[in-house]
């Protein structure tokens, strides 16, 4: 499979970013695994506590509208 040219080529000018992300995905799996599994935290570390979503903002009714200052027309105008 990595016996084509243009793969070698790529590999010297880029570096072989299927293995650094395949890499990357098990160091992440690993050290996050612990997340799914319920177990104890990785490096004696404690658990990150996760964050709370932040609040979407309701709409705001001043704001402007086609057609919502007075004397407008709204998209015709």
């Amino acid at each position: 499979m990595h016996d084509a040219p243009i793969y070698d080529q790529l590999i010297s000018e880029r570096g072989d970013i299927p293995l650094q992300v395949r890499s990357e995905a098990r160091r992440l799996q690993s050290e996050l695994g612990w997340i799914a599994d319920g177990g104890p935290s990785p490096a004696g570390r404690p658990p990150l506590s996760p964050a709370a979503p932040a609040p979407v903002p309701a709409p705001d009714s001043r704001a402007q509208q086609p057609g919502s200052q007075p004397g407008s027309q709204g998209w015709f105008a």
